[in-house]
């Protein structure tokens, strides 16, 4: 069986490299991108099964827009994505609860920074069977 591919996109050097490494660990092949534009390059050519993407890039809400494009091309709306971010719901301009955003964030989970790796394994565990 070929080894899950999981993509990274977060503009964070030392996410990337700390989180990349614990999910080598776990056996997955990791890609890593800085921003969506180098994301999207991965996701096209590489066809991650998962992608984990940080919401605040290069603007307050980057990987939230970015989540919703992937979600309106109809080969990719059934990828698995893990939104994370570092930043309290209230910092992130919602007006909500996040439950309730959910719905419109177009990814299958959120995450808080720091990510606690077991949780992180088993929310992708979790997502890898759902897809199947």
């Amino acid at each position: 069986m070929a080894q899950e591919r999981i993509l990274l996109i977060d503009d964070d050097p030392s996410f990337l490299e700390i989180t990349g490494a614990i999910l080598r660990r776990f056996g997955y092949e990791v890609l890593s991108a800085n921003n969506t534009a180098d994301g999207l390059q991965y996701i096209e050519t590489e066809k991650p099964d998962l992608l984990i993407l940080d919401i605040m890039m290069a603007t307050v809400d980057e990987g939230l827009q970015f989540a919703v494009k992937l979600r309106q091309k109809k080969d990719l709306q059934r990828m698995p994505i893990i939104i994370v971010s570092a930043q309290p719901d209230t910092e992130k301009g919602y007006a909500r609860s996040l439950e309730d955003d959910m719905e419109w964030i177009a990814a299958d989970l959120f995450m808080e920074k720091p990510v606690d790796p077991q949780a992180l394994k088993h929310n992708i565990e979790l997502l890898m069977k759902k897809g199947q």
